[in-house]
């Protein structure tokens, strides 16, 4: 074990997760959704939560036939030194490709929609530094900035779905379900991939304090989870309809339907301060779990010293992952959401199976050795 000696509690974990699954999910799932699965867009997050319970767990097994060690530990244990070595590689490389795909999409959304004349280097490389500082105070202070930022993000979604409420148009449902299940299982692959980063639970729970409820805890963070990214999508599909996947971020899109008494109006700043919320506790929590990791993996003492390289590593990644002028719609696709689901699922699902193989071939050899 590192020498970050912080511990966190269960609902400080699921107070991590939240926005670390939902905070880029928010903008960019009911467009991709709709286009998939028309007006059954809202059913996709549902199907699609079946990953994130998976990952669910597959991470909780591991934690307990390998109490207190991380997934990376936990693969050398359970694979051998070489090839567990070789699986904690493939995260190595591509934690910092998904933290520069996520300050990459932060950057893009404030310059696009709240600083255009701002440079993207200022925007990406000032909340960088921020997280950066907040995961080297350690694991403690990442989840009591969490407690804090959450709960703001909490308040301000619901107090934009309320003043929504007056323009909805439930009619937008029908025809459900005109050409079968299908298409609302297409579009589940997309949130499917944003509830693949459940994963993170095997990379945190060494540093969870208690753990009796943990299960209880993290089954109510995904019902959570996956009844805000169900509610986002049907507050889109009733504002906008059909139009919903015509628009790059139809979330906002939908608060400029808000005006009261003509002086509450531009309320979509409050999507802007909900996505800065969220993205920080997302950024901070992939770059702890990047920087904890390369320590684990390269036999550290402390993983301090190396966010501050490994934070500008991200941000290298951050302009290498987006060729040209596409910005970062272009790169979530099919293909793009099975790679994540691929690394962050099947891998730690394979490895899992691999552990039980083991626990009963040793407890076949126990039984064979007795008799």
């Amino acid at each position: 074990m590192l020498t970050d000696k912080g511990k966190i509690s269960e609902t400080q974990l699921a107070f991590l997760i939240f926005p670390a699954i939902l905070a880029t999910a928010i903008l960019s799932v009911p467009g991709i959704t709709m286009h998939y699965a028309g007006h059954d867009m809202w059913l996709s997050p549902i199907i699609g939560s079946i990953v994130g319970f998976a990952a669910i767990a597959v991470s909780i097994g591991l934690d307990r036939l390998y109490p207190g060690k991380t997934l990376i530990q936990s693969s050398v244990s359970i694979a051998g030194r070489i090839p567990g070595k070789l699986i904690g590689l493939v995260y190595i490389i591509f934690l910092p490709h998904l933290t520069g795909l996520i300050i990459r999409t932060y950057g893009e959304f404030i310059v696009n929609n709240a600083l255009p004349r701002t440079p993207l280097f200022v925007v990406m490389g000032t909340m960088v530094a921020v997280c950066a500082l907040n995961v080297r105070l350690g694991i403690e202070v990442v989840g009591r900035t969490s407690q804090i930022f959450v709960t703001i993000l909490i308040v301000l979604l619901s107090l934009i779905f309320i003043l929504l409420i007056r323009d909805l148009n439930p009619a937008e449902l029908f025809p459900f379900m005109e050409t079968g299940p299908l298409p609302s299982i297409k579009g589940a692959l997309a949130p499917a991939a944003w509830f693949s980063e459940y994963i993170v639970i095997a990379f945190l729970l060494p540093y969870v304090n208690r753990r009796k409820r943990t299960t209880r805890v993290m089954l109510g963070s995904l019902l959570i989870t996956t009844t805000a990214m169900t509610v986002i999508n049907l507050f889109c599909l009733f504002l906008i309809g059909d139009l919903t996947d015509s628009f790059v971020y139809p979330v906002m899109i939908a608060a400029r339907y808000i005006t009261i008494a003509d002086f509450l109006q531009h309320i979509e700043s409050l999507i802007i301060a909900v996505w800065i919320f969220g993205i920080f506790v997302k950024i901070s929590v992939f770059l702890y779990i990047f920087a904890t990791s390369t320590a684990e993996w390269f036999g550290l003492k402390d993983y301090k010293p190396v966010v501050v390289p490994l934070s500008f590593l991200c941000m290298v990644y951050a302009y290498w992952v987006v060729a040209g002028g596409s910005g970062t719609s272009s790169l979530v696709g099919p293909s793009a959401n099975l790679y994540t689901i691929s690394i962050l699922l099947i891998l730690p699902a394979m490895i899992y199976g691999v552990a039980w193989l083991k626990k009963g071939w040793a407890h076949f050899r126990k039984n064979q050795a007795n008799t």
